[in-house]
């Protein structure tokens, strides 16, 4: 009776550290998913940021740009936020890996259309109830690979309007330029503080965690 006793308290023991060792094990393999969807997160974020900096300098000094320093003439060149944000996408694309992608529901440049992912974060992004300046990122598996993607909205700067208000607002030079360049164009009517579009990137788990 006593030997039975024993057995039955030894393999309740063994059952209930057998469920804690599977409980934390569990426990410690979504600490270590938890910390690398942050790590991911920050990384993505920062890489974002950088280029929504750089878009905000650009729009910022387009007199700079396009205002003739001796004779005070405007010719408008072009060289706008969308078009440099594109270039050092490509670019950032080809020397890390990355895929990184200027989009918006409102398109100007056709060669920027939303895929069905971004699109749906686009869609999320456009609700009131969406927090102001949130990014939004997940894993997937694409190809039999680990993506992460995330995505982080672009606002109208008052420096966008320049480009983006309505057409009887805009420089006749401006929208002149844009018209022969972006005949589909979809961009215009915005107000400061609009949702514009999205920034997104896509980062292959290979290259950064194993999960």
């Amino acid at each position: 009776m006593c030997s039975k006793l024993i057995k039955s308290s030894l393999s309740m023991l063994v059952l209930v550290i057998s469920i804690s060792i599977i409980s934390n094990k569990h426990a410690y393999s979504q600490d270590i998913e938890n910390n690398q969807m942050k790590c991911l997160q920050k990384l993505a974020d920062s890489t974002i940021n950088m280029l929504v900096a750089t878009r905000s300098v650009i729009a910022k000094n387009q007199d700079l740009i396009n205002i003739d320093p001796v004779t005070g003439n405007y010719y408008f060149k072009g060289f706008v936020p969308a078009l440099v944000g594109s270039e050092i996408a490509n670019d950032f694309s080809l020397m890390t890996g990355y895929k990184l992608k200027q989009t918006s529901l409102n398109l100007r440049n056709l060669n920027n259309k939303p895929d069905e992912w971004e699109k749906k974060i686009l869609n999320k992004f456009e609700l009131s109830k969406y927090p102001k300046g949130t990014g939004f990122g997940e894993i997937l598996e694409i190809d039999g690979r680990k993506i992460y993607r995330y995505m982080k909205p672009i606002y109208v700067e008052k420096a966008c309007l320049k480009c983006h208000t309505s057409k009887d607002k805009t420089r006749p030079e401006i929208r002149k330029f844009l018209e022969r360049k972006y005949p589909y164009d979809q961009a215009f009517g915005y107000k400061e503080g609009d949702v514009r579009g999205g920034i997104s990137i896509m980062v292959p788990l290979e290259i950064n965690f194993h999960l």
